[in-house]
């Protein structure tokens, strides 16, 4: 009598060599979701990225113009004679999204070329403040238009928050 081996029926199980078109189809499906969702998730973060990048450019740019302030620094350039320093003033356009420091002088009152300006694309735009006037040596600030900046792009905001004594941050983030 002869023995049958298991599996040596009709309902044998075959040895498969490769994937079924369903075992495909659902891999490369998933694999699409985790795409997408990786390219949305990186897109946001450039955004958010850039906002806080260009925030913390205009904030190095008051610390610039407060420095020079507090060091009684006169502008060394050759047309400008500022004999009496009365402070630096960063100033910004908000609808062009140009903003400059430039020297107030006293004596003689006169207008120095701008120590530094820049220019942002225009997807930036600006809200709150128009100018930071930093007294020389210290004695405070002139804040024309609030004591905030707030910086837009891509629908993606960042504040600056300028105080009366001087104090420069960008909220949410630790000092």
């Amino acid at each position: 009598m002869s023995k049958k081996l298991p599996f040596t029926s009709s309902h044998a199980v075959k040895n498969s060599d490769g994937f079924s078109l369903i075992e495909l189809l659902v891999t490369i499906s998933i694999m699409g979701i985790l795409i997408a969702i990786v390219v949305v998730s990186y897109v946001e973060f450039n955004r958010r990225q850039i906002v806080l990048q260009s925030t913390r450019k205009i904030v190095q740019d008051l610390r610039l113009a407060q420095s020079l302030a507090s060091n009684n620094q006169k502008p060394e350039a050759d047309d400008c004679s500022c004999q009496t320093l009365d402070g630096y003033t960063f100033s910004i356009d908000h609808g062009t999204g140009n903003y400059t420091i430039f020297a107030n002088c006293l004596n003689p009152i006169i207008s120095c070329d701008p120590i530094k300006s820049e220019t942002f694309s225009s997807d930036f735009s600006f809200s709150g403040f128009t100018s930071a006037k930093f007294k020389i040596l210290r004695r405070g600030v002139e804040l024309t238009g609030g004591e905030i900046l707030t910086v837009t792009t891509f629908g993606k905001s960042q504040t600056i928050a300028v105080d009366k004594g001087g104090s420069i941050r960008i909220q949410g983030e630790t000092p």
